[in-house]
């Protein structure tokens, strides 16, 4: 395959149309429109789907990662090339006629951002080389980004790998379902007293705060307890946003224990089992790159709080 075709390809598909995917590459759109139907023409299969925005066949999900593949490993050969060192210990990097710094797409869920993953953050700061771009994805719903080239590695709980992928455990958030001492005693609920306190209430019309659509932690959890159907429910997309819509009593919800120290003991347990315990694994995919090894380091240092 012509690497300015599969080039042109990934471009389009970043930035969800021909016009943006060819200005990024410097080129007309009717160029970067040629490229792909070239491309297209030789493989005899249609590659994208020309809607707004842009998306891939399952064809084309098969040359997307082949062209992320290309870009991170063609990107560190002329970084040899030109003498610079990938690896360089404490980030430092040669700036006198550096090239432009390599994409690492990766797929994160929003409560990792919100509290472990920061001193990755710091980490990246240091490498002159690399930028990251990141997709808040939830860890249930995170492997297609993988799967489909749109990433090079993801956070999921998912344990098992794909073909051509590697996976290390992380280790395990823990989350508690908790709601205020107000919002517990508008709606009958009896806090107990003792070591570990918690309360007995209704959850069948407790009202509740979900991530979205997406998020199945709530929903599991009153599963498990029971519970069926579903209480009055709150939206809040955002884990910070989330966390503080719980504390002022919006609804209860499934907060990180990393997170419940900011609000102090004015939320409650709602059951006497209200943790759950989520394992994370890094999934990325099986590529001799050293820049892809430096990212993979960060992560599970960072990591280590879950231990």
């Amino acid at each position: 395959m012509n690497i300015d075709h599969v080039k042109a390809l990934a471009a389009v598909v970043d930035e969800g149309t021909v016009e943006g995917g060819a200005f990024v590459l410097g080129i007309t759109a009717s160029a970067a429109s040629q490229r792909i139907r070239a491309l297209e023409s030789k493989l005899g299969q249609v590659l994208i789907r020309r809607t707004n925005p842009i998306t891939v066949t399952e064809a084309g999900t098969a040359v997307l990662r082949y062209a992320r593949q290309v870009e991170l490993l063609e990107s560190e050969a002329l970084d040899r090339l030109h003498g610079i060192a990938a690896d360089v210990p404490d980030g430092a990097g040669v700036r006198d006629g550096r090239r432009e710094p390599t994409v690492l797409r990766i797929g994160v869920n929003a409560d990792s951002l919100a509290t472990w993953f920061r001193p990755v953050f710091a980490e990246v700061a240091a490498w002159d080389d690399v930028v990251i771009r990141i997709d808040v994805v939830d860890q249930d719903k995170a492997l297609p980004l993988l799967t489909s080239g749109e990433v090079l590695g993801t956070i999921t709980s998912a344990e098992a790998s794909a073909y051509g992928t590697q996976v290390q455990r992380l280790g395990s958030m823990r989350y508690v379902a908790v709601a205020t001492r107000s919002l517990l005693e508008r709606h009958g609920g009896v806090v107990t007293t003792g070591d570990t306190p918690h309360a007995e209430v209704d959850l069948t019309t407790l009202p509740m705060v979900n991530f979205g659509r997406d998020d199945d932690l709530q929903l599991n959890f009153l599963a498990a307890a029971g519970v069926k159907g579903v209480p009055p429910t709150s939206v809040v997309p955002s884990s910070t946003e989330f966390a503080a819509a719980v504390a002022v009593g919006v609804g209860w919800g499934m907060i990180p224990i990393m997170q419940l120290d900011d609000f102090g003991d004015h939320l409650v347990p709602i059951t006497a089992s209200p943790a759950v315990d989520v394992p994370l694994y890094w999934h990325h995919w099986t590529l001799a790159s050293d820049k892809l090894s430096r990212l993979t380091a960060a992560l599970k240092a960072a990591a280590e709080v879950m231990r």
